[in-house]
């Protein structure tokens, strides 16, 4: 593809080209990490730059957006899009068989949506501008650039890509780092890399093919330097992809995010009401019941994988047995036992009862002389 543009290009001044004082600023330089992503969202089927996409879908949309932070986090947008539906907001790669599912996009009857989802990304995971909306299995919109909706994207070692996966044919330079704008058709890359550096500026589309060439930026002898290119396409022209920088024939940095910050633990904590299995009566009775009393009881199964068990008014001075039982009801799993006071109260806990990383369904019945008493469940009183 032949581009008419301008190019302005800048190493800060006192570059000596070649490796010259390469070694020393080299190990000084250190990728900071952490890097952003802001681009519109543009129809699939509008993308004509560097080349058309392919699957593409035939929803309207008046604008949109997308943000990825450095702390994993991801935001979207839309309006005008088509109305009460929901769209899988989805990360590719360069190979267009590696997908990751993000989340999913509801739209309300003008087709408009705004949402934020907190640490979708965990600490380290680095990606690259491949983020579309699908819908009914065709790609409806995509983050890319057009005329004033300006793509901001910082740079990324390629070799740093590892969602949704790893790149081929990346260098290895160090960087500090950089940013790739694209507004109203120009170009702008700011890079703080490795001393006394050439690098050639592509873009590479969202749909593959050929790279387009935009120009060269070169670092001086603090690893800085520059590239502007003006009107490498028109304001009017829609595009989708990525920005890469290139030295010996290699992908040495490329656009995209890297999430700084460790995603926080997803507790979902294990906390019912326990009823008389004789009392239950939706959906159905429960078969082979017993008859003992009960005020109120709990079970807890905490994010420590301990259970805790607590009757008041049961049976006094007796035994119950705990037991845990699948989703499926074809297992139950002994966990302990209780035995009450007078008063017919009785509390247990079983410390480290389920390992680290455990993630269940079921629920818990108490037993006394093998015969179910109480279950886990709920109870509307008005």
């Amino acid at each position: 593809m032949a581009l008419v543009a301008t190019v302005e290009a800048h190493d800060g001044g006192g570059n000596d080209g070649g490796d010259r004082g390469r070694g020393h600023d080299r190990d000084e330089v250190r990728f900071l990490g952490g890097a952003d992503v802001k681009a519109p969202l543009v129809r699939c089927a509008d993308v004509t730059f560097s080349a058309p996409l392919a699957g593409c879908g035939d929803d309207p949309l008046k604008r949109g957006r997308i943000e990825v932070n450095r702390n994993g986090d991801v935001a979207a947008s839309l309006v005008g899009a088509a109305p009460d539906v929901t769209y899988d907001l989805i990360l590719g790669s360069t190979n267009a068989s590696a997908q990751l599912p993000i989340a999913v996009l509801a739209t309300d009857a003008f087709g408009n949506a705004t949402v934020r989802w907190a640490a979708v990304f965990d600490q380290g995971q680095a990606g690259i501008v491949a983020l579309t909306l699908s819908r009914n299995g065709s790609t409806q919109f995509v983050a890319g650039f057009r005329g004033e909706a300006e793509l901001e994207a910082s740079l990324v070692p390629c070799a740093a890509i590892n969602t949704t996966a790893t790149l081929p044919g990346c260098g290895a330079d160090t960087l500090k780092n950089g940013k790739a704008e694209i507004d109203e058709g120009d170009l702008k890359v700011e890079l703080n890399a490795e001393a006394n550096q050439t690098y050639g500026v592509v873009f590479r589309g969202l749909g593959g093919g050929d790279d387009v060439a935009l120009g060269t930026l070169s670092t001086d002898k603090k690893g800085k330097g520059s590239l502007k290119v003006r009107d490498f396409v028109d304001e009017s022209v829609v595009g989708a992809g990525n920005v890469v920088l290139q030295r010996d024939g290699l992908d040495q940095f490329i656009t995209g995010f890297q999430s700084l910050r460790k995603r926080p633990a997803q507790v979902a904590r294990f906390q019912v009401g326990l009823l008389r299995c004789a009392d239950v009566n939706t959906l159905a009775p429960l078969a082979g019941c017993g008859f003992d009393q009960l005020n109120k009881g709990e079970v807890i199964i905490d994010d420590k994988g301990d259970v805790n068990v607590n009757l008041m008014g049961a049976v006094a001075r007796s035994t119950y047995e705990i037991f845990f039982v699948g989703f499926d009801a074809t297992v139950e799993v002994p966990v302990g036992t209780l035995t009450t006071n007078p008063a017919g109260n009785g509390h247990a806990i079983v410390r480290d009862f389920f390992p680290v990383g455990a993630r269940g369904v079921g629920q818990v019945i108490i037993k006394r002389d093998g015969i179910d008493q109480y279950v886990t469940g709920f109870s509307v009183a008005r």
